[in-house]
């Protein structure tokens, strides 16, 4: 008879590594099958990691080129995308030694390369293997979502998966898409030395973030000469000797040497055979509930393909959540109340809690802001553009929201004060180092005190007290 098998975890991404590894070091019998050789998903192959460290030549190639901003002599940079790549896929190589395969085998799961299929509620196939077992993971992440415009079936175009390792820089490149894929994909390349478009259906950029933050990053990246094109919706596509000609609904027309798409994501779903297995899914993703369970009891599901903010540390939040009800059978339900988001554009934007209108419906709701060019370190460092913001309700900090160097650093010191509920004088009360970024957050929080602290009434408990 087969065997069957404590778990079977589909996926070998964030969240499915997370699961496997603590399953199989705690003694369960782990079959982790992953769709490609390389494991670690998405975000340590065309995300995440690839775009930080592009991220990073395009701001030293910005530094050279900017260089009497600080006193220097300005250099047009010498941009060679072979040597980008390389720097790319070091970075890339170095963070893969943890998610190797290697690594899982020696912590006893059964490592398996190729494409899962349930066959019934209860057993999946793969490589014509069949593998029964008591509880399955489902992590296979999402990828790119194609646009149903026009043409678009007739034209290449850039995604995710191959714009880390092009081999030459574009001399001129659009952008479908104003999110923080498409804003810090935007920034990268401009600054390297291409020619950007970005094209957005919104009436803004990044709309999940911050109002003011995303005006302002929208007026960073046309200093920079990026062209932003808000309000806009592209009816048509087409290609003509390597050019890309994009068709916009005003009548206009724009066109360049390459077209990345960074609209949305998609679950990876279709190959999963999910009607056998009695899991409910749309085409936001599979359907959960706060267990991180589907409509079969025994598949659980995290990540991307849940479709519940697509980020890394979110699917490895939900993997906890997983870990905790699956394992040890405690009835833990997940919450996304605390969870950062941050877009590593330059200033980067950096939000938790909730938002400024949350706030506003708030009886007792403030907002209290604190403008990045009146922090001394971004004086120092030449780099003031930003304002931070927090939203508090009875002297307890409930958002946050940053446009300014390190931003995705200073919001979890406030994440962490939403998260246990803080009062806004554990903030003030914290000795920061001076000058460091992080005084932000003391100076942001002193905001809340400074009206009260100077109010008449104060000054009059004063004038009195110093009559003795």
């Amino acid at each position: 008879m087969m065997k069957k098998r404590d778990l079977v975890v589909i996926g070998g991404g964030a969240g499915g590594l997370v699961v496997a590894s603590v399953a199989a070091q705690l003694g369960l019998d782990v079959v982790l099958i992953n769709k490609e050789e390389a494991m670690g998903g998405d975000c340590l192959h065309y995300g995440c990691v690839p775009s930080k460290a592009l991220l990073k030549s395009a701001s030293v190639a910005h530094l050279i080129s900017n260089a009497e901003r600080w006193g220097l002599v300005s250099v047009k940079p010498q941009v060679d995308m072979q040597e980008v790549n390389l720097a790319i896929k070091k970075a890339i190589d170095t963070i893969q030694v943890h998610d190797s395969r290697e690594r899982f085998e020696a912590l006893g799961c059964e490592v398996i390369t190729g494409e899962a299929s349930f066959t019934s509620t209860s057993q999946i196939e793969v490589n014509d293997e069949k593998i029964d077992a008591k509880r399955f993971v489902i992590a296979t992440g999402s990828s790119v979502f194609i646009p149903p415009i026009k043409g678009m079936d007739k034209v290449s175009y850039l995604t995710n998966e191959d714009m880390f390792s092009l081999p030459v820089l574009p001399k001129s490149l659009i952008v479908l898409g104003g999110g923080p894929v498409g804003v810090e994909m935007a920034q990268a390349y401009s600054r390297l030395g291409s020619e950007v478009t970005i094209v957005e259906l919104a009436s803004r950029l990044i709309s999940r973030m911050d109002k003011s933050a995303s005006t302002i990053l929208a007026d960073v990246l046309s200093s920079e000469n990026i062209s932003v094109l808000l309000n806009t919706e592209v009816v048509e596509v087409s290609e003509q000797d390597d050019i890309k000609r994009i068709s916009l609904s005003d009548g206009s027309m724009l066109q360049a040497d390459a077209l990345l798409l960074a609209i949305g994501r998609r679950p990876v779903v279709d190959s999963l055979n999910l009607v056998k297995a009695g899991v409910s899914y749309s085409a936001k993703g599979i359907e959960v509930n706060r267990k991180m369970q589907s409509t079969n009891k025994r598949i659980f599901a995290c990540g991307d393909v849940t479709g519940e903010m697509p980020l890394t540390h979110v699917a490895e939040l939900q993997a906890g959540i997983v870990i905790a009800n699956m394992i040890f059978k405690l009835p833990k339900k997940i919450s996304y109340d605390v969870v950062p988001s941050v877009v590593y554009t330059e200033p980067e934007v950096a939000q938790v809690g909730i938002t400024v209108e949350q706030c506003e419906k708030l009886n007792k709701g403030e907002i209290y802001q604190f403008e990045i060019s009146q922090l001394d370190r971004a004086v120092t460092d030449n780099n003031k553009t930003g304002v931070a913001k927090i939203l508090t309700d009875n002297g307890r900090i409930v958002g946050a929201h940053i446009i300014a160097p390190h931003a995705g650093e200073l919001i979890h010191e406030l994440a962490l004060a939403i998260q246990e509920k803080m009062k806004v004088s554990k903030i003030t009360s914290l000795v920061h180092a001076y000058p460091s970024y992080s005084q932000l957050n003391k100076r942001l929080a002193g905001q809340y005190y400074a009206e009260r602290f100077f109010s008449p009434l104060t000054r009059k408990i004063v004038k009195f007290l110093n009559r003795f």
